[in-house]
């Protein structure tokens, strides 16, 4: 997941532990590249997919505001991203692929601003 990269807020969790499948990606591409294994951290924006039903407690309300008129990415994207990257030659290793929809960009900064007393 591209949270893995790009913090927001209440996504502490989630966020932290897309980050240590990413490092845990690196620090098995470390361990295994004398054995011509090749790993790729595949890290997905807004995707329309039945896990937001999960993290919505089956709300399909939210589920369908959340997708409303962003054209997320689907599942056949990201099949597509990974038959790509399997499909170069054994010599080649793509580290991470972060990959979002146009819709897409990152969170602006947070910026917490004080209320006069």
């Amino acid at each position: 997941s591209v949270a893995s990269n790009w913090p927001y807020p209440g996504g502490n969790v989630y966020g932290g532990t897309k980050a240590f499948v990413k490092q845990f990606s690196l620090g098995l591409r470390s361990d295994l590249s004398a054995h011509g294994v090749r790993v790729t951290s595949i890290e997905p924006g807004l995707s329309e997919s039945e896990f937001t039903l999960v993290r919505t407690g089956g709300n399909k309300a939210a589920y369908d505001a959340l997708y409303a008129g962003a054209n997320p990415l689907q599942p056949e994207d990201i099949a597509e991203t990974v038959r790509w990257v399997v499909s170069l030659p054994p010599h080649v290793n793509i580290n991470s692929v972060e990959i979002m929809p146009v819709s897409q960009s990152w969170a602006p900064f947070k910026i917490h601003r004080e209320t006069p007393a």
